[in-house]
């Protein structure tokens, strides 16, 4: 499939002007999350110190970030365990523009390594365009069988391109995977996280973490980060676009989270050099506010509890998306929570073609796969998708 009016954001630029044009749009496209009455979900916690502060952060920034955000962003995600993975591992820490810069800069130096990625079976597309932007080889393996991590799949993948590169960079879209909706049990981490083990350091896994704070269940990948002592390097996607709904201020990290006694600074010039040969600096006038919200602890408590509402309210809409294919006979992936859901066709493109006839705009992801962004819908949208689908 490679048809670039069919991209996420043309698709998106469509059901907007259709909705402009007065039509009843259903808009399961752009991965952006809205509340019931269709407004983008944000949060005033956020946006508060973003607009009390935005202008007292014009300069240029360090060009890995400051202190007081690497020291919130890891207390946000770690909180009173943070002191215990600092035991464990040496912390490179560096200021991204979104996760897709973390991805980038990552990639980027796999590439100079002499390595290969490994994406699942079915993917975010921009995985691809990022790993071909930085000529970044990859292959694939199959995440999901029998509705559990596809451990097997992984290891003859890894087991096959070790004999032809350096090292791999495996690559695991969780909690809530884009665009499958699925989330890892602490069995497939155990799985993983042994299977790694034995590689002595030639695989690395990135955890794209991007929608960490819907994930309904525990956040198992941070007790077997803790409680395996790793002895492979683990790299961290964070953005602050999902959860905070800054989607346009671009504003993320890496961190990698490196085996005690590796060679920190190495890899700390690595991302310093790519971030001054590229985009120069993150945007100061995002991570300067983020970092007061970041030691604001009321204002943290506040928006926790909102994320949690949100979750559980993606959940409910999730489910009812769940129950309408099943009721269409439409096969799909096993749903646990997040933005996305997919199903499958014999034919995306033109299945999303005549959806788009009825004002149904979704996201085939390759030839077989559509993705649905729950977060775009609600209840009643759902009911309607029904109706659409089944009128003829």
């Amino acid at each position: 499939m490679s048809d670039l009016k069919y991209d996420i954001l043309s698709i998106q630029e469509r059901a907007v002007a259709s909705q402009k044009n007065g039509h009843k749009v259903i808009n399961g496209c752009a991965g952006m999350l809205f509340h019931d009455d269709k407004k983008l979900c944000v949060y005033a916690e956020v946006n508060e110190k973003i607009k009390n502060n935005f202008v007292d952060y014009l300069s240029y920034p360090a060009v890995l970030g400051s202190k007081e955000y690497q020291d919130g962003v890891l207390d946000w995600l770690f909180q009173d365990r943070i002191d215990a993975i600092k035991k464990l591992y040496d912390i490179a820490f560096g200021v991204t523009l979104g996760g897709t810069g973390a991805l980038s800069m990552i990639f980027h130096q796999t590439a100079d390594n002499g390595g290969l990625a490994l994406f699942s079976d079915i993917r975010w597309p921009n995985y691809d365009t990022i790993a071909k932007e930085n000529r970044l080889p990859f292959d694939l393996y199959t995440f999901i069988k029998n509705g559990s991590l596809d451990i097997e799949s992984i290891r003859a993948k890894i087991d096959e391109d070790l004999i032809k590169y350096n090292n791999i960079l495996l690559i695991i879209n969780d909690p809530c995977h884009n665009p499958l909706g699925y989330c890892m049990s602490d069995t497939d981490y155990q799985k993983l996280f042994d299977l790694l083990s034995k590689y002595a350091g030639k695989v690395s896994l990135v955890l794209d973490i991007a929608y960490i704070d819907y994930d309904p269940l525990e956040k198992f990948y941070i007790n077997h980060i803790l409680h395996n002592s790793a002895t492979f390097p683990i790299h961290l996607i964070f953005s602050c676009s999902k959860s905070f709904g800054l989607y346009g201020l671009r504003l993320g990290a890496l961190i990698s989270l490196l085996p005690k006694g590796s060679n920190i600074n190495h890899h700390l010039e690595d991302m310093r050099a790519y971030a001054r040969g590229t985009y120069s600096c993150a945007n100061n006038g995002a991570m300067g506010p983020m970092s007061i919200f970041f030691n604001d602890e009321n204002a943290k408590k506040q928006v926790r509890e909102k994320l949690l509402k949100e979750s559980q309210r993606l959940k409910i809409i999730g489910t009812a998306l769940v129950h309408v294919l099943d009721d269409l006979n439409i096969a799909h992936h096993p749903y646990k929570g997040g933005f996305y859901l997919t199903f499958e066709v014999e034919d995306s493109l033109s299945f999303c073609q005549k959806l788009e006839r009825k004002d149904i705009y979704f996201a085939p992801i390759d030839d077989k796969h559509i993705r649905i962004a729950v977060s775009g819908l609600n209840l009643s949208e759902i009911a309607e998708l029904k109706r659409r689908l089944t009128d003829e």
